[in-house]
């Protein structure tokens, strides 16, 4: 019923408001009609004690029964009531057929309320119906009490049309307010909940927007509440994915140059030699040629999937403890070719002493990724430094080269995937991946991968591996 945020918001808040407003008005009619009934109680009963000493000072002979009669009329008048004093005792109640009273009381209900105003009670009804003044009254009793003790009752009635009259005219203030209320409230919750939905709209179209691949432009949001850290992730999210669609644009176009020039060139040397145009003697040179960009087509697709592997989660990892010194031999003689060819100096600084908790293979692999970069982006005469050290519970490997750096705002990408520091087709070759795969194989040892870097200087890559 209720599908847009806007409307919810609207309707529950309207619902709420309403709610509570109607609920207070009513307590407020209910006080009031409480209040009102309580204070004409105290009056009455105020009057029927001022009766009460006008007739024993008539008894007294301090008053005449002219200024009592002229007394009585002043309450009447002052308290809105009519007043009966009787003289009357338990015995003659017990006789009710012989009692002489004023027709106006010879109302059905008088008489239990008599037999308690005799016992000593006060006694107040705040709506009965009188047959004799023919409407309803507010009644209140209290005992004529003097010095021999209880003599009578002191009777007062009240006309109730006039309360209610005031009661009706204050329950009309009160319910027209709470409508001016509902109304305020109602303009106020609209335009609150236009200012709460509207960033979540532009949050909706902007991802519609950024689903159908049309550009969208930054959320901005004024607020500080958890709209505006909504907006401000949609924002990083939608500046990640044009970022991750970028850099898959780019590997895509340098995956298919890379792959495109080395088969290129092995189908020119076959087709050269099908066609005879090679020559037998140079068969050796041009298949060494063929044998090489096989190997760079290898290392291509190996990356590739290697990267499929990590994402996926499919990679065990079998770790035991292994001597440093060993695998970094290992790992030398397997670079050691790149380098000779740019006569890279190569540094190690490692104890003979020093060990690792990893698995074997993957660790091979993370070192030949970075050295394989340090060699990559290292001018000819250059050189590289591989430094381990074991600490308290870590082990740490530094790999620095004398390259040409990286950049400030580069420096955060590089562990990306696809990225490349230098995107120009006559850069050194690779995909963009290897230090992503370092990264990922580190990361599954529970370790940690970070570079510093001066462009123009060198760069260094710092793992550390945790023990067992």
């Amino acid at each position: 019923m209720f599908k847009s945020i806007f409307r919810k918001l609207l309707v529950t808040y309207l619902a709420i408001i309403i709610s509570v407003i109607a609920v207070l008005s009513l307590l407020i009619s209910m006080v009031y009609n409480w209040y009102v009934f309580d204070q004409k109680q105290k009056e009455l009963e105020k009057a029927g004690y001022y009766v009460n000493e006008l007739l024993n000072k008539l008894e007294n002979e301090e008053i005449s029964q002219k200024e009592l009669k002229t007394s009585l009329d002043s309450m009447g008048y002052i308290s809105d009531s009519t007043i009966y004093a009787l003289r009357i005792d338990k015995k003659a109640l017990q006789y009710p057929k012989s009692l002489q009273m004023d027709e106006d009381l010879q109302e059905s209900y008088l008489l239990s309320d008599l037999q308690k105003i005799l016992d000593g009670e006060k006694v107040f009804r705040k709506k009965q119906y009188s047959e004799k003044f023919d409407m309803y009254v507010v009644f209140s009793g209290i005992p004529w009490k003097t010095n021999s003790g209880i003599s009578g009752a002191i009777l007062l009635f009240s006309p109730i049309s006039q309360i209610n009259g005031n009661l009706a005219k204050l329950n009309l203030i009160i319910w027209i307010m709470a409508f001016i209320f509902i109304i305020i409230s109602a303009l106020v919750i609209y335009l609150n909940s236009q200012r709460i939905s509207k960033p979540i709209k532009q949050i909706e179209m902007a991802a519609g927007k950024l689903a159908s691949g049309e550009p969208s432009e930054d959320l901005v949001v004024s607020t500080k509440d958890e709209i505006a850290k909504l907006a401000k992730s949609f924002n990083y999210m939608k500046h990640q994915l044009a970022s991750t669609e970028k850099m898959r644009s780019e590997f895509i176009a340098s995956v298919s140059h890379d792959m495109r020039t080395p088969l290129t060139s092995i189908n020119g040397f076959v087709s050269g030699m099908l066609d005879g145009i090679v020559q037998p003697a140079d068969y050796k040179k041009y298949l060494t040629i063929i044998k090489d960009e096989t190997v760079r087509l290898t290392k291509l697709t190996s990356d590739i999937l290697q990267l499929a592997k990590i994402q996926s989660g499919s990679i065990k990892l079998f770790r035991e403890k292994h001597l440093v010194k060993d695998i970094l031999d290992s790992v030398i003689n397997s670079t050691r070719v790149f380098m000779n060819n740019k006569s890279i100096g190569l540094t190690l600084e490692c104890d003979h002493a020093v060990t690792v908790y990893a698995d074997i293979d993957k660790l091979k692999q993370i070192l030949i990724n970075i050295i394989d970069n340090a060699v990559k982006y290292t001018e000819n005469g250059g050189a590289i430094w591989v430094e381990v050290t074991s600490k308290s519970t870590i082990t740490e490997f530094r790999i620095r080269d004398t390259g040409i750096g990286i950049s400030p705002e580069d420096l955060p990408l590089i562990f990306e995937k696809f990225y490349r520091v230098d995107k120009s087709r006559s850069s050194p070759g690779g995909t963009g991946l290897g230090l992503n795969i370092a990264k990922s194989l580190i990361e599954l040892h529970e370790g940690k991968i970070w570079a510093v870097s001066e462009v123009g200087t060198g760069t260094e890559i710092i793992f550390e591996l945790p023990e067992k």
